[in-house]
């Protein structure tokens, strides 16, 4: 070559090079995301985000609500006022920081599902019970921080839990029959530790009101237990009254309750009228069955059973000996 690249030139020359090699090596390893439509997924949020897929959660609350109130108000013999939290979903290691220390934690299991739930009261609501168990007239005095719970105080909140979980039993039985178990019982939150931190739970929260007192019990549940029934807790329930069992008997009660007239025809015949006219007592009419014939019980004219007439215990009585089904 005649010409002669300068040492300036040379490195502007690289420089290019390199800046051609970045390029190509950017558009092979960096796709293009606005051709993909990508939608940013915020996993810190994201379990707050989906409460609202879960509307099943607001049936079983209000059932259990309206018999967690109706159970504290019977056994502690004082109005008891109870109010339903909208649904929260949240890491574990969130929902633990929210629990005071001590507090009333117990962990249940929920056959035939896997896994673990748990039940927290809070140490005010708890010293409150006990309050109303031993007759106490000042509600709300007792020293909460600085102290674990005694064991009369636990047995009598251990009580308590025994017959919410039975109102939570019966909420459940709406959507999806679960036999509730208790497991055990720990004060410290660092050692009820269900699931991992990091994994989502559905907290249902009650605010309740005892007299001046309030406290709060919080009903913690793992989003991978409700997995395999994961479609009934997202379907919208309507009417559900009609799926509460105790609402449910007592429907079925009344009805059986009603009285019913049943009829038993012995028999038909035909008469002209001057027959009619001509009766006189001691004259027999002949009907149109023997007296042997099984004859028909009539409910709203419609035929159900089927027997014979007699006499039981001096009293005119039917022997059912055929049931007859709705077709015929």
């Amino acid at each position: 070559m005649s010409q002669v690249l300068s040492q300036d030139e040379i490195d502007a020359l690289l420089g290019g090079l390199d800046d051609v090699a970045e390029a190509e090596t950017e558009d092979q390893t960096t796709p293009d995301v606005r051709d993909q439509d990508v939608i940013p997924y915020d996993f810190a949020n994201a379990a707050a985000m989906s409460r609202v897929k879960f509307p099943g959660f607001a049936v079983i609350n209000d059932h259990f609500n309206r018999g967690l109130r109706s159970t504290l108000s019977t056994m502690l013999r004082v109005m008891v006022d109870s109010t339903v939290v909208p649904i929260e979903i949240i890491p574990f290691k969130e929902f633990l920081k929210r629990v005071p220390v001590p507090s009333s934690l117990h962990i249940l299991k929920m056959e035939p599902l896997r896994g673990h739930a748990m039940m927290v009261v809070d140490s005010q609501l708890v010293f409150c019970i006990v309050e109303i168990f031993l007759g106490s007239t000042s509600i709300g005095t007792s020293r909460v921080e600085g102290r674990e719970f005694t064991s009369i105080e636990q047995r009598l909140i251990k009580r308590i839990v025994g017959s919410l979980l039975k109102d939570w039993s019966r909420a459940w039985a709406a959507i999806y029959p679960v036999d509730i178990q208790y497991v055990r019982s720990e004060i410290n939150p660092q050692f009820a530790k269900i699931i991992p931190d990091e994994d989502a739970v559905i907290v249902c929260k009650f605010q309740l009101d005892i007299e001046e007192m309030s406290g709060v019990i919080y009903l913690c549940l793992p989003v991978s237990v409700i997995q395999p029934i994961k479609k009934k807790l997202q379907t919208s329930f309507q009417g559900e009254e009609s799926e509460d069992p105790t609402w449910r008997e007592a429907l079925l009660r009344n009805l059986r309750d009603i009285p019913i007239e049943m009829e038993v025809p012995l028999g038909t015949a035909e008469l002209t009228g001057r027959e009619v006219l001509g009766l006189e007592t001691g004259d027999i009419i002949q009907l149109d069955t023997r007296f042997d014939d099984m004859l028909y019980a009539l409910i709203k004219n419609q035929p159900k059973f089927k027997g014979y007439p007699g006499i039981y215990k001096g009293q005119k009585a039917f022997k059912i000996e055929e049931i007859l089904m709705n077709d015929d």
